[in-house]
């Protein structure tokens, strides 16, 4: 059959197929009205598109192409649920592709509704998405306080989404643009939550193999990307820009009063898997993330910060341009290296902060390993906690602190370069009281204008008796002699074989061994 010939009213009987595998959609031929339009309309458009995608999927064909087209969708959804959000978006099936053009607009029908999904994939396999424009409702969207079908409080309106992968395989979304969600741009997730221990329950599906490349995602009002339960997500050549712009207005009361503006968690890339800890420190992982790659991407004026590593196994971070930061909450191993991070403002806390997450005595946060990246105009290059780190090669420019440690066991950083001519700024600056253990700093260069070494209180509470702390073979110079390798209220720190422009100021501490280094002019 020649696919030229379709359209809304045509019956179709029998065991016909496409001569081309090919389809090429035209709007007015399957009754989509475009331009502003009423929302009994736009749910119209919804279901004509639907109609021809499955009348294409029917015919045996797998490549669906939109070119001229600029329409709105009605795909408002009164709860949260993947399949409930599927059957009321357009749905694209397995083995298709669904290729749009520059020219392409999906947008979504303004609803007060809080949630919905523009397009998904619902349990299916070897998907492409590319080409287009797909474009929410953050704008118009009618946000008065609201109880969704199943009773619970949406308020929020923050899980309005325009492309949700949904317990699907091999999917890829390749040079799409798409912003002004009400929460995420895109949205990766299993079919259903998973057991307590991690597994998938019987009979269903995480997605897997999920590629995102070459898109532009832009001011969504939540995250641009959020994943929540997958194995193997790319993240590649994306610009990832303005989440989540503008902050939270309260009422007299302090009620949130909830807009356009910005709502958390407001991250370029949200990695989130929900799960809970339990009183033996064991988890229930009800979902789960590994094998994530983001790299080869820009992320600018994101408003709470570009990657947020919330709770992910096995995570690399490279070759990335970022402007705020990229920080944790419970992961581990986990790979940043090779990226570019240039503050877009000299208050912003720090680039790279991962920090120490213990409960019950248990560290959930272990095995970084941090390389080789530029890091320049924070207040805090890297704040570095937990277990098991690694931090070298690492060229920290004009931060107020290089390097903050805090709670750190069994780590080696080394290699790394810190220098700055700003009118304050020290090199090493652990936090005050903080316990480190095992841990060594080799072959450091620090040439800063205040304290190349700040230890105030530095395993002051410290119960292992041995050198906990050993710094070896480093360059340490400040910019003014009348500021010394200051030790504090610290003890169990070893110094050798290191050279420096200044002379140690050792404090109220014990157990702080100097050996073999060199002042030098």
């Amino acid at each position: 059959m020649d696919g030229r010939l379709l359209n809304s009213s045509l019956i179709i009987k029998g065991s016909s197929k496409l001569i081309s595998t090919t389809f090429h959609f035209f709007p007015s031929r399957w009754g989509i009205t475009e331009g502003k339009t009423t929302k009994e309309i736009a749910l119209l458009n919804r279901k004509n598109i639907n109609k021809a995608i499955e009348t294409i999927e029917r015919l045996k064909g797998s490549v669906f192409t939109i070119g001229k087209m600029d329409a709105y969708f009605n795909v408002e959804a009164n709860k949260i649920n993947r399949k409930y959000h599927s059957d009321r978006s357009i749905r694209v099936p397995s083995n298709f592709h669904l290729k749009m053009s520059d020219n392409t607009f999906l947008r979504v029908q303004p609803t007060h509704f809080p949630s919905y999904s523009l397009i998904t994939t619902f349990v299916k396999d070897n998907i492409t998405i590319s080409g287009g424009n797909l474009i929410g409702d953050r704008w118009e969207h009618d946000y008065t306080p609201i109880n969704d079908i199943a009773g619970v409080n949406r308020d929020d309106h923050g899980y309005g989404f325009l492309i949700y992968v949904i317990g699907s395989h091999n999917t890829t979304i390749d040079n799409v643009n798409i912003s002004d969600a009400v929460g995420d741009g895109i949205i990766v997730h299993a079919e259903t939550i998973r057991n307590p221990n991690g597994e998938l329950k019987a009979g269903t599906r995480t997605s897997e193999k999920t590629i995102i490349k070459n898109c532009l995602i832009t001011e969504c009002r939540r995250n641009n990307i959020a994943v929540i339960d997958a194995k193997g997500v790319i993240i590649d050549d994306c610009d990832i820009l303005n989440t989540g712009k503008g902050e939270q207005a309260f009422d007299s009361a302090g009620n949130k009063i909830f807009s356009s503006s910005g709502t958390a968690p407001r991250y370029g890339i949200d990695l989130e898997a929900l799960r809970y800890i339990n009183n033996d420190s064991t988890i229930n992982e009800i979902n789960k993330i590994e094998d994530v790659i983001i790299k080869n991407s820009r992320f600018k004026g994101n408003a709470a910060g570009d990657i947020d590593i919330y709770t992910v196994s096995k995570v690399i971070i490279e070759n990335n341009f970022f402007d705020k930061w990229v920080a944790n909450f419970a992961s581990n191993d986990v790979i940043i290296r090779d990226n570019i991070f240039e503050s877009r403002n000299p208050e912003i806390s720090f680039g790279i902060n991962i920090q120490s997450f213990i409960r019950n005595g248990t560290e959930f946060n272990f095995n970084y390993t941090i390389t080789n990246n530029t890091i320049t105009g924070y207040r805090d290059g890297i704040k570095l906690a937990g277990i098991n780190q690694t931090v070298n090669g690492n060229k920290i420019n004009n931060c107020v602190t290089g390097l903050q440690l805090n709670n750190l066991s069994d780590s080696k950083i080394f290699d790394n370069r810190y220098t700055s001519n700003l009118n304050v700024s020290y090199g090493i600056n652990p936090f005050p009281n903080s316990i480190i253990n095992n841990v060594t700093l080799t072959n450091e260069y620090i040439n800063v204008t205040n304290r190349p070494l700040n230890f105030r209180g530095v395993n002051k509470n410290a119960t292992v008796p041995d050198n906990q702390l050993t710094i070896n073979n480093c360059e340490l110079h400040t910019n003014s002699k009348n500021f010394k390798l200051h030790i504090k209220d610290s003890k169990n720190i070893t110094i050798k074989n290191t050279k420096t422009n200044t002379s140690f100021e050792i404090i109220n501490s014990v157990n702080i061994i100097e050996r073999d280094n060199t002042i030098i002019n």
